[in-house]
């Protein structure tokens, strides 16, 4: 790791130089050096890479047919600076921005994003969304230059959000002219895209170089000349080279972020990017229906034994929030947030009587046994610290909780087959996105892998009130009873108590307020890849105190 400190020193120096001589309002100049601690596949093709590497890097340098409402989160104009569904809900009409252009001078047109979404679909392609594509794009049709209408085989109400950043990497926006004249190939070797960085270099397990562009873009023009993106593994060597100035920002998790502010630097938190959960599993089963778990009111009293405030303060140093209901945040597409957020603060209250209250009542006046199984998805190692917190709080009412921690490499097979699950409890998370139903559905469908409230050979009550809204929620077009139908769907899940929120987490960075100036993350965007453009030099507008 020192010998890549080294390696960065002369950029280090460059970005020293920049913010030590005041420049011109509109001059591009210096480096800004983001360390992070992974890349990914490290491929610039956007079918040949999933989110992660599309939302650092890829990020940087293309644009997408979607972007994002940069003020609360969720879906905004992108490529596409509006679009319209068709009376029928079978297709998709999307309206092009004038005078956007790739990196070579050719003008981005309807028949770039008919190639790329074709692109995504096609048989080569890695992107996780691209047998759904196939399955539910009839048509794509070029109606003139900067007019593109997407024929689908049923109403896809959430398409738009499909084909945004905010969501997903299928959206990007590749030179149909260039990919055809080079070939892969080349493409892979020399990319260009539309965004406001151009790529540079590419130094696999190392780094991946830009430079901005030097005209306007509607995304931002960046203030800085140059942006690289380090792989730095090691979270302390990371946070050490942006206390030295050798980065100016890294990725960091919520137990370094006490040391991080306590090191001078400012920490960033982005909101909205994930919940953590804890869910039980097979609680329709015959086999479970004696267990206390197989009743409503007792799920509900572990959920009322947890001082959520006690997690946000002590596991997530403060930097996380009370949660709306599963899978929401304020930024969800056609949902009442403000009324949610109102019953969640109330529901997800920290009440240990009441909690005790209940399980007397329900017939455990002494508690009873509980497995609960303990995990992180990759990237929130810190879930694991909240499951800890979360069984000790439970055993403060008398549960006997049986703590089993998995790493998530074996407690995915688990999940698939839910056998050694049935009658557990466990840690679980989402991830920020504004379209609700994807997650409802991977989690409550019968059909689903998680199957949380019914299979299909026993699916009762409120499995089958889910299942109804869900369907009328997939085909309704009117936004006001779209968000009617959601505000239901919400309901008869978050009164099942089968997956119940703990927190809303953030994504963190440690920033060296010497190097960058003052910006604001896009809620529910915990990579900062359509930040860079937007990010100031210092002397431009330093971080208040």
């Amino acid at each position: 790791m020192f010998r890549k400190i080294a390696r960065v020193a002369t950029l280090s120096v460059a970005l020293v130089v920049a913010v030590t001589v005041p420049p011109h309002a509109q001059e591009q100049k210096g480096a800004l050096v983001f360390a992070v601690e992974s890349l990914g596949a490290q491929t610039l093709d956007p079918i040949l890479e999933g989110r992660p590497g599309n939302a650092v890097y890829q990020a940087v340098m293309y644009d997408s047919l979607v972007g994002f409402d940069l003020e609360k989160g969720g879906v905004g104009p992108g490529v596409a600076e509006r679009w319209e569904l068709a009376p029928d809900g079978l297709a998709w009409t999307f309206y092009l921005r004038p005078g956007q252009t790739f990196h070579n001078g050719d003008k981005l047109t309807a028949h770039d994003v008919k190639f790329s979404l074709e692109r995504q679909m096609g048989p080569n392609s890695l992107a996780s969304a691209a047998a759904s594509m196939r399955r539910t794009i009839k048509s794509i049709e070029v109606i003139e230059d900067l007019t593109v209408r997407v024929q689908t085989t049923s109403p896809q109400i959430g398409l738009p959000a499909g084909l945004s950043r905010a969501v997903a990497p299928e959206g990007a926006i590749m030179p149909k002219a260039y990919i055809e004249r080079v070939g892969e190939e080349e493409f892979r070797k020399k990319p260009i895209g539309s965004g406001p960085w151009k790529f540079v270099r590419n130094v696999p397990g190392d780094r991946i170089e830009f430079t901005a562009v030097t005209t306007p873009h509607w995304r931002g023009r960046p203030q800085f000349k140059d942006l690289t993106i380090l792989l730095v593994p090691e979270e302390s060597t990371r946070v050490a080279m942006v206390r030295t100035g050798e980065a100016a920002i890294a990725s960091i998790g919520p137990e370094t972020m006490l040391g991080a502010t306590r090191a001078g630097l400012e920490v960033l938190s982005v909101p909205g990017t994930m919940q953590a959960v804890f869910q039980f599993w097979g609680t329709y089963k015959p086999e479970v229906k004696d267990s206390p778990i197989a009743k409503v009111r007792v799920r509900q009293a572990l959920s009322l034994a947890i001082d959520r405030q006690q997690v946000i303060e002590h596991v997530m140093n403060g930097k996380a929030r009370r949660p709306h209901p599963f899978a929401t945040f304020a930024y969800t597409d056609y949902f009442s947030a403000d009324r949610w957020k109102k019953w969640a603060d109330e529901a997800y209250r920290y009440d240990p009587v009441l909690a005790k209250k209940i399980l007397a009542e329900e017939g455990y006046p002494n508690g009873f046994e509980l497995k609960f199984a303990n995990t992180a998805l990759p990237g929130t190692q810190f879930m694991v610290n909240i499951g800890t917190a979360v069984a000790d709080m439970w055993t403060k009412i008398g549960i006997k909780v049986t703590l089993k921690h998995y790493e998530w490499g074996s407690f995915a097979p688990l999940e698939r087959n839910q056998g050694p699950l049935i009658g557990w409890a466990s840690m679980y998370r989402t991830a920020g996105r504004p379209d609700a139903p994807w997650r409802y559905d991977g989690a409550f469908s019968p059909e689903s892998i998680q199957r949380l409230l019914g299979d299909t050979d026993n699916c009762q009550e409120a499995c089958q009130e889910y299942v109804k809204t869900a369907r009328a929620l997939g085909s309704e077009l009117d936004k006001t009873k779209r968000t009617a139908l959601t505000d239901r769907m919400v309901e008869v899940t978050a009164n099942t108590w089968t997956v119940v929120p703990i927190l809303e987490g953030m994504g963190y960075y440690a920033i060296n307020t010497k190097q960058v100036g003052q910006f604001d993350a896009i809620a529910g965007r915990h990579e900062l890849g359509d930040v860079f453009e937007r990010i100031p030099r210092p002397e431009q507008k330093p971080w208040k105190k």
